[in-house]
């Protein structure tokens, strides 16, 4: 096996506490397309009431975040084109791709795929731009076990001649892939067959948790190991309790296929709304719209507008566990 068997976490991370408040964020996510072509059981779209806005991203939109990214006084580490849907439902996806690297809004741009709209030619034109990483995340190790884990029917051997395809001419885009550990139940040396099929084509693999991180769906009926998952985190990150205060509306955004941004939670069905693009800078909305400062018993700093709105979204969690009275107190 010649790739590495890795999460997909960068184990190289900056501590928040030393940072924020941030003055660009540093990953931001474009939501390309919010439409899927799978409905992956343990996913949202599996529910038809999942309350999420299903669409295809204008050009135009997309044009107009460019330019509202490239008002920041940084470049982001990270632009990220998916969210909820796959990326390539969207037609205009390479061209949208195209448009991001050449105008070089983010320090890497990089979008995760379930790759089985792959074919050769969009493959050809997603790997002439500067694409960092692809990420795919799989569901089967055959064409049964994806249309038992996503409703779809896949040419299996075709499926794997593309992305055997995009593995040979990545050149120096990084190739991930994981697979969903349910995906593997029940069958004998899963892990290993995942590593033989897998490892010659990709630069690394990975087997991932799946925990219960959409309302929409009930966990206990596809899997009761899946609770069991919670603590221990889908990458497998062990840890000995779980977080009070989650971390990304304080580096990240989120911008759904009709502008609305968000904070980016993992459930994206009940995410935290900030604005629309359509209708306010997305550097206003990141910085909350008044440049003031606030108190808190956190280090005894001063907090920034950006800082703060984030801190209001986390108010009853601080509050929860003891670090402040109430936010800016």
């Amino acid at each position: 096996m010649a790739a590495e068997f890795r999460q997909w976490r960068e184990e190289n991370r900056t501590y928040l506490k030393d940072v924020i408040p941030l003055d660009t964020p540093y990953n931001i996510m474009i939501e390309t397309s919010s439409f899927c072509n799978a409905k992956c059981v343990y996913c949202a779209h599996s529910s038809k009431n999942h309350g999420v806005f299903e669409g295809n991203m204008t050009m135009d939109l997309f044009k107009k975040i460019i330019d509202e990214i490239k008002k920041f006084p940084h470049k982001p580490k990270l632009v990220e084109m998916y969210m909820f849907g796959e990326p390539l439902c969207n037609p205009k996806f390479e061209e949208m791709l195209s448009l991001a690297s050449k105008e070089q809004i983010a320090e890497r741009l990089n979008f995760t795929t379930n790759g089985l709209l792959f074919t050769k030619e969009r493959i050809d034109k997603i790997l002439s731009t500067d694409i960092d990483t692809i990420r795919i995340s799989l569901q089967g190790l055959n064409a049964e076990m994806y249309k038992k884990m996503c409703g779809v029917t896949v040419n299996f051997d075709k499926f794997i001649g593309n992305l055997t395809y995009l593995y040979e001419h990545r050149g120096k885009c990084k190739i991930r892939l994981k697979i969903a550990d349910i995906a593997l139940k029940g069958i004998p040396d899963g892990r290993k067959k995942f590593e033989e099929m897998f490892g010659g084509i990709a630069d690394s693999i990975f087997v991932e948790h799946i925990i219960p991180i959409y309302s929409a769906v009930d966990y206990n009926n596809i899997d009761e190991s899946i609770q069991e998952n919670v603590m221990n985190g889908r990458e497998n990150i062990e840890q000995k309790k779980i977080n009070v205060v989650c971390h990304r509306p304080f580096y990240r955004l989120r911008i759904g296929a009709n502008g609305d941004v968000t904070a980016a939670c993992c459930d994206t069905s009940r995410d935290i709304y900030y604005g629309n693009i359509n209708k306010t800078g997305l550097v206003q909305i990141w910085n909350g719209g008044a440049n003031i400062c606030s108190q808190n018993a956190i280090g005894k700093e001063k907090i920034s507008a950006p800082c703060l709105q984030r801190l209001r979204i986390a108010e009853r969690y601080y509050e929860r566990a003891g670090f402040i009275r109430s936010v800016g107190g």
